[in-house]
């Protein structure tokens, strides 16, 4: 029993690791509060009639809210860019198990991310919500090109869980970081519909569990679907990082020994 709970017990490692994910959860949602509250105050007066018995619901008023809940939130979101660019940073190396410090970690890559963080994120909350709303305009109306928006949409959705992993592994420029999402979502399908479908169950068990998993969300919402992302696309993130060449003990001593004797030569000719 003592063994259980040692500190290197594969038990208190798993708490540990769950605690980090919790803390990453918070740093990270809070950046998302404006833009969650202003997607509340928009939308739930137009969804509210759906809650309560006897509400009349406006298919019409929906969606014009949906428009301007699109329209407010694309510079709301604009911070949670930078913010899940260092999430997605310190969730990879968790899965790799490099040793890091949450907090520490997290504001590094949020700083060193933070300009193409927040152009990645506006790009895509503006696809995103356009293709949305495009959706629901012709849901009302039929037809065949709803489903070819539907597809775009999701196809476009499995892109962009790559867009800020990438960010936040490779230096790229912009266009070349969401060239480079656009392929991997096509050379690893299967895990790309596996992160859809994970980054998605928040949105399904809110939809059963309704405000009783507001707790869950806030302590694992976003970085707990992330960090199982994160164990999805690390082999095919590994696939495109350069090797490391090993170099033995041996080398590494001999190149020691060469440079402290460059040193010595460059001391004696000054």
């Amino acid at each position: 029993m003592g063994k259980f709970f040692s500190l290197d017990s594969p038990f208190v490692a798993g708490l540990t690791r769950l605690a980090d994910v919790m803390w990453l959860n918070i740093l990270t949602l809070l950046f998302a509060v404006p833009l969650m509250i202003e997607q509340v105050m928009i939308l739930g007066p137009a969804v509210s009639p759906l809650m309560t018995e006897g509400g009349q619901f406006s298919y019409d008023v929906f969606v014009a809210a949906v428009m301007w809940a699109w329209i407010i939130g694309i510079p709301l979101s604009a911070i949670c860019g930078p913010a899940c660019t260092a999430m997605h940073y310190v969730l990879l190396k968790m899965v790799r198990e490099e040793d890091s410090y949450v907090t520490k970690t997290f504001f590094k890559s949020f700083k060193e991310n933070f300009k193409q963080g927040i152009v990645l994120q506006v790009i895509k909350f503006f696809v995103g919500g356009m293709l949305i709303l495009d959706f629901l305009i012709l849901r009302s109306r039929g037809g065949f090109y709803r489903y070819v928006v539907f597809a775009m949409f999701v196809f476009l959705y499995m892109v962009g869980l790559y867009v800020f992993p990438l960010q936040s592994k490779f230096e790229n420029t912009i266009v070349k970081t969401i060239k480079n999402a656009f392929i991997l979502t096509i050379i690893a399908l299967p895990r790309s519909l596996g992160m859809a479908f994970v980054s998605l169950l928040p949105i399904l068990l809110a939809y059963f569990f309704d405000m009783k998993f507001i707790p869950i969300y806030v302590l694992v919402g976003i970085a707990g679907p992330a960090y199982l992302c994160a164990v999805l696309y690390n082999p095919t993130f590994k696939r495109f990082e350069p090797k490391e060449e090993e170099v033995s003990e041996e080398e590494e001593m001999n190149a020691a020994i060469r440079k402290l004797d460059e040193l010595d030569e460059e001391e004696k000719g000054e």
